[in-house]
């Protein structure tokens, strides 16, 4: 594995956790702290912890390719009919083009390098057990686990087959040592399998503390704990990949276990909230099992969605035909919540505003709503739930769940199952839109095709191509 290890882990003065911290992470040469310093004290695995958590914000991870950027162009979420556009090469999946090459190849840096500071971590943990107090021990060493195990598995669904098509066909490596060590690639039911073996011991280590925590307290890094894998982010994960996997059954229980026992703390937003003039809370904040705070989430949504240019339309946008049809706004969607305020029209088109920042104060208050990404949403727990359920008539009542809290009207009980199918799918492309999700949901299903887009789907299409470094260094011919 051609991994650039990190010597020195870095980490800021300042670690005020969602009260607009600008540097989780520093790479100045003067905050350095070399690893053996790092991890003598509890301070320095909480640290060390959270620079993982801003290694997942960077434009290269979440903070651009995995959500908003390049995974929802692969959707086909964006208007890309110009040669010229940013995505047009990677919405027709010509994953050989150079610009979509590095990409990739950015993507698979990113995450790996995510992999080793959790495995940094992991290594050095349980010989320093003594230093932490009270639960944090656990905290730290289940959250570290989460993560291994999330950014494993959005490598799987990216460079490997979907497990409906070919299971034991080999995938990407599971690393799980600090070294330079070239790991082979494993099968597809492989990696779901050490996945799920971390998701499981993360859940028994966070399971002694499920409350989360909302608002800033005196431990920084218990502050604002939808913002780390809590207990409940872990079994929505968990649901999300054993219907992946395609065990449904499994796939239930978890999503059940977060919508009976967590949802309390998940509360749905309010419409007024949603539709507020000041401090709109556009991402749903208090709907989040697990998000990423971006410090630069204004500067990459500006990227993106929005443009000082005279008469011009952001890079990334949707036409209004399409946005009417993706809302349905002909068949009761014209009250949907989402359809009303999470897009700005731009002449004869539409940019998303779910990551917006400039029109939130500084209100202690608001400072939550700010600098978010949804990496998993309650929703999906409903989504997921309507999809496993025993009858399509129980899956339309965990669907209207949903429906009737975005404003718009319950279906009727008496759907059908590829009818309730159907209705999942709207759903997934209303809820999650710049998100990420989308591409995922037709891949693991192995569509024909990806909605708006003629192209034939197979895995040519569906695999991202292993970057060449990686290819040549660990001799993967």
């Amino acid at each position: 594995m051609k991994f650039k290890y990190l010597i020195y882990i870095f980490i800021a003065a300042s670690l005020t956790i969602g009260m607009g911290c600008k540097k989780w992470l520093d790479v100045s040469p003067k905050t350095q702290v070399r690893e053996r310093d790092l991890f003598e004290t509890e301070d320095g695995f909480k640290d060390a912890l959270i620079g993982c958590y801003q290694l997942l914000s960077d434009k290269k991870a979440y903070g651009q390719n995995l959500t908003m950027g390049f995974a929802d162009a692969l959707a086909q979420r964006y208007n890309t009919l110009s040669t010229s556009h940013i995505f047009y090469a990677a919405s027709r999946y010509q994953y050989t083009n150079a610009a979509v090459k590095t990409y990739i190849k950015d993507i698979w840096g990113a995450l790996y390098a995510g992999v080793a500071n959790v495995n940094n971590i992991l290594e050095q943990i349980d010989n320093r057990k003594t230093v932490f107090s009270g639960n944090n021990y656990n905290v730290v060493k289940g959250e570290a686990l989460a993560i291994r195990a999330l950014l494993h598995f959005d490598l799987l669904r990216l460079f490997g087959t979907a497990p409906i098509v070919n299971a034991n066909k080999p995938s990407i490596p599971y690393v799980t040592t600090f070294d330079k060590e070239i790991y082979p690639l494993l099968t597809v039911t492989e990696v779901i399998n050490n996945c799920l073996t971390d998701l499981n011991a993360a859940a028994e280590l966070l399971r002694l503390n499920k409350t989360i925590h909302t608002v800033y307290n005196d431990d920084p890094f218990l502050s604002y704990t939808r913002n780390h894998l809590n207990y409940w982010a872990v079994k929505g994960l968990q649901a999300r990949l054993h219907l992946y996997k395609g065990d449904k059954a499994a796939a239930l229980a978890a999503a059940l276990e977060v919508i009976n026992e967590g949802g309390p703390q998940f509360p749905f937003v309010t419409p007024a909230a949603a539709a507020a003039v000041n401090n709109r809370d556009r991402v749903y904040a208090t709907e989040q099992l697990f998000s990423i705070y971006a410090y630069k989430l204004a500067d990459y949504a500006k990227d993106y969605f929005k443009t000082e240019a005279a008469n011009g339309i952001p890079a990334l946008y949707t036409s209004t035909t399409d946005l009417n049809n993706l809302y349905e706004t002909t068949n009761g969607g014209s009250s949907d919540i989402r359809y009303l305020y999470w897009f700005n029209s731009y002449g004869s088109g539409y940019s998303a505003t779910k990551y917006w920042q400039d029109d939130y104060s500084e209100q202690e208050s608001v400072m939550q709503l700010k600098g978010l990404i949804p990496i998993i949403r309650f929703s999906e727990m409903y989504y997921i739930a309507a999809e496993c359920a025993a009858t399509p008539a129980d899956g339309v009542s965990y669907l209207n769940v949903v429906r009737s809290k975005r404003g718009i009207p319950a279906l009727p009980t008496a759907l059908n199952a590829a009818a309730l199918e159907t209705e999942i799918l709207k759903e997934y492309k209303k809820e999650t839109y710049a998100e990420g999700q989308l591409f995922y949901y037709f891949k693991r299903r192995n569509t024909t095709r990806v909605d708006g887009s003629n192209i034939l789907m197979n895995d040519a299409t569906w695999i991202l191509p292993i970057p060449d470094d990686e290819v040549e260094f660990a001799n993967r011919f």
